[in-house]
């Protein structure tokens, strides 16, 4: 139970943060993405990998087929295979089923959304914002409510990383979340470059206090 909780809640996350796309999608077939995940101090306690398998059209109309694997901090893999997602973009809309990769990892998932979805449009500056919405999974009986509110850019800035300049807009939002008839809630401040979609990201609690995030920590391919 504790491994299935664990891969619901990276999971979410995952699907949360694939919603903002648009100019911040990874798009280059053969880039191979590896995500660190960390605590309050920054140690990193598990990776995951995203890898664009093949891309059909263009930037602005294409298909985007691509896999992505969960591993613990020893880099032993979380999943018994990778798992296969396919979004399209059609005039620079971005359509993305997180039904379809819920059901890759585990029978009985289901994933629905309530709400507009979040979609960061290149044009993005700071003081825009976007509506609210929530991501409701039911994993095996267990059901867990993710609301996402309060979503403002709030600042531009530039990260390196794995030895280039990545030019991000940065995105706060409140989230509160529902596991087990425990409630949880905080703050995210996610950082978005054009081209390879999350590059950083720290979650914080409700006192304000970080508690952990994600960082890119190698690119490959592009």
């Amino acid at each position: 139970m504790k491994k299935l909780f664990s891969i619901a809640v990276i999971l979410l996350a995952f699907v949360v943060q694939s919603y903002a796309q648009n100019a911040y999608y990874l798009f280059e077939e053969g880039a191979e993405l590896t995500i660190a995940n960390t605590d309050a101090k920054g140690k990193h306690t598990g990776y995951s990998t995203l890898t664009v398998k093949e891309v059909t059209g263009s930037r602005s109309n294409c298909t985007v087929k691509y896999e992505s694997m969960v591993y613990d901090k020893k880099m032993t893999p979380m999943l018994a295979s990778p798992v296969i997602q396919e979004f399209t973009v059609r005039n620079d809309v971005v359509t993305f089923d997180p039904q379809s990769m819920a059901g890759q990892l585990m029978a009985g998932m289901q994933v629905s959304v309530e709400g507009t979805p979040f979609s960061l449009p290149s044009s993005a500056k700071v003081g825009d914002t976007f509506p609210d919405y929530n991501i409701v999974m039911n994993i095996a009986g267990m059901k867990t409510t993710s609301s996402v509110t309060g979503q403002q850019v709030v600042a531009v800035e530039t990260l390196d990383v794995d030895g280039r300049s990545i030019e991000c807009v940065v995105v706060e939002q409140t989230t509160s979340t529902k596991v087990l008839g425990m409630n949880q809630s905080g703050r995210q401040k996610t950082w978005y470059g054009k081209g390879y979609g999350s590059v950083k990201m720290e979650t914080y609690n409700a006192k304000g206090k970080l508690v952990s995030g994600n960082i890119l920590v190698g690119v490959k391919g592009m």
